[in-house]
């Protein structure tokens, strides 16, 4: 799965999503981005042109932001 960032919006978000799913960031923007979920799970710092991956580690629905552009935010809802 995979979740392009480009034009400083994070792009389609997977559905579906289950403990133990890999998602792969890729920054496609010419900016440094993040994706830092608001509960800590993760926390990812993208430069641009670069991609990071996560392994889903728990159910439920977790909020994420870019901590430079706040305004760019979004939420993965993860199955068991």
């Amino acid at each position: 799965m995979i979740v392009v960032i480009d034009q400083m919006a994070f792009g389609a978000l997977p559905a579906k999503l289950h403990v133990g799913d890999t998602i792969s960031w890729v920054n496609r923007d010419l900016f440094r981005h993040s994706a830092t979920a608001r509960d800590g799970s993760f926390d990812i710092d993208l430069p641009a042109g670069k991609s990071c991956m996560i392994m889903l580690r728990k159910p439920g629905t977790i909020a994420f932001a870019c901590k430079y552009h706040p305004g760019m935010t979004g939420v993965l809802r993860v199955a068991r």
